[in-house]
């Protein structure tokens, strides 16, 4: 089979960890020309999963996208959570939990804590946010999604409270037994997904929201910065065309870096974290770990755990 994933550009700890994680569990399976699909860890059960003569689901959710179409050569082991199910027609059996969380059973070096609190924004926001200024003016370490998945899973592990716009860092944070707040500051934050997941731990939370955070256009060549301020200046004109791209907002301001940095220390000096129970974490884990053995069985893998 070839491993199915999004693969972000810039990258994207939970959708880079696929390989690494379904190398521990299928070790040597997966092959890069191979016609029939593995659709593991992520937000991919969509319409742009390409056409196959097989495919094979293991954790996956829906959330964005119109729904996938499935046919008699699909076969689910289990998907992120109950909304995906249900989406998908499936038995209410199937929604187990995102796979990921089965990093935690595969990654357990010792390490100390050095962190009271840590900030995880969303990979998007990280793009469009200068997030760690803001987390050092709060005093919160910064998190960065887009580094390699080892490292913030260290991050993760290494601090004793985890805010994260991030879904996979919550995802990561409760399998590694970390207090976790949900924030959103952007619209980009799918909460349907969130839910789907949440749901599958038996919790239900509310996003602290923030505002959100802009780097504009400095960084850019003279003339981005020249045409973005001229669009900036007709866009609520008549002389504005549909057409044309819209400009990033400007950067901003220290005054309001300063009031979302603290708003972030409010968020974790106030709100009440979350940490799904010891019980549905070992239940979930153990169900992950059935389909595991059952594709092993299906597929004659003899190793892995």
């Amino acid at each position: 089979m070839q491993l199915y994933y999004f693969k972000d550009k810039e990258g994207n700890f939970g959708d880079d960890l696929n390989p690494w994680l379904w190398q521990q569990l299928f070790p040597d399976f997966f092959r890069a020309d191979a016609a029939e699909l593995f659709v593991g860890v992520g937000t991919l059960l969509n319409h742009r999963i390409p056409p196959a003569p097989a495919v094979t689901v293991f954790g996956s959710g829906h959330g964005y996208g119109q729904l996938p179409a499935i046919n008699a050569n699909w076969k689910f082991y289990c998907v992120r959570g109950p909304l995906t199910a249900q989406a998908l027609g499936l038995p209410a059996e199937l929604a187990i939990t995102d796979p990921a969380s089965l990093s935690a059973q595969l990654y357990a070096p010792a390490v100390e804590k050095h962190y009271k609190v840590s900030f995880m924004p969303h990979c998007e926001s990280a793009r469009l946010g200068d997030w760690e200024t803001v987390c050092q003016q709060a005093g919160i370490h910064f998190l960065d999604p887009r580094k390699p998945f080892l490292q913030v899973f260290d991050g993760i592990r290494q601090t004793e409270l985890l805010l994260t716009e991030a879904m996979h860092g919550a995802i990561l944070a409760d399998s590694f037994r970390v207090p976790w707040i949900p924030v959103k500051a952007y619209p980009h934050i799918s909460e349907y997904k969130w839910q789907d997941w949440l749901q599958s731990v038996q919790l239900t939370a509310d996003f602290a929201t923030i505002p959100p955070v802009w780097r504009g256009d400095q960084a850019a060549e003279k003339t981005v910065r020249l045409k973005n301020m001229l669009k900036r200046t007709l866009q609520n004109t008549p002389l504005w065309r549909s057409g044309w791209g819209a400009p990033p907002p400007r950067q901003s301001a220290r005054q309001h870096i300063d009031l979302v940095a603290a708003r972030l220390t409010d968020i974790a000096r106030l709100t009440p974290p979350h940490l799904s129970s010891n019980t549905v974490f070992s239940n979930n884990t153990i169900r992950l770990q059935e389909k595991v053995h059952q594709f092993k069985q299906d597929f004659g893998i003899c190793n892995g755990i």
